[in-house]
């Protein structure tokens, strides 16, 4: 079961459903703009989108670039917020060059959102190589699924359970 700072996944998108009245915050006018709702688990949904990799490759396709780039105004409307971006490949190649690619798959996501002006101190990168793959079994269709960044969120806009989404 997925976790964010210790809380159940699942715990997180109920409380991210709860619509009854939250105490006013308004010290930062965004929030009171923008309560917890629908919009919020969007918003996390966004943020955990995973992009793909094309074999042996670490360089981002345009749809990893379209997924990154949905990621930028929440990162901007949520200043608190830091992830993780988890690089894995698929079982072929060595358990050292699969580290290493997984490194090199996180650390072009990571670059991106720093060159589209995401602070480098937000972003951190870690990678699993080959473990923990997502579909098993050999064959090109499991292989292109585990080629992936994950995004693992490591603290949430302003210590709440739910993310603000980007202003409308």
């Amino acid at each position: 079961m997925q976790r964010l700072m210790g809380v159940p996944l699942a715990a997180l998108l109920f409380a991210a459903c709860d619509t009854s009245p939250k105490p006013a915050a308004a010290s930062n006018p965004a929030e009171a703009s923008n309560p917890a709702g629908a919009s919020s688990v969007a918003t996390l949904v966004t943020m955990q989108a995973m992009i793909h990799f094309a074999n042996d490759e670490s360089g981002l396709s345009e749809s990893a670039k379209a997924i990154l780039d949905e990621k930028v105004p929440i990162f901007r409307a949520n200043p608190a917020l830091r992830i993780v971006i988890v690089g894995y490949a698929s079982e072929p190649g060595t358990a050292a060059y699969n580290l290493a690619l997984g490194t090199r798959r996180a650390q072009a996501a990571r670059r991106y959102l720093v060159a589209q002006g995401i602070s480098s101190t937000r972003v951190e990168i870690a990678t699993r190589g080959q473990g923990e793959l997502l579909v098993e079994g050999p064959g090109e269709a499991a292989d292109a699924q585990n080629r992936r960044d994950q995004f693992q969120l490591l603290i949430a806009a302003h210590n709440d359970v739910f993310l603000l989404p980007p202003a409308q």
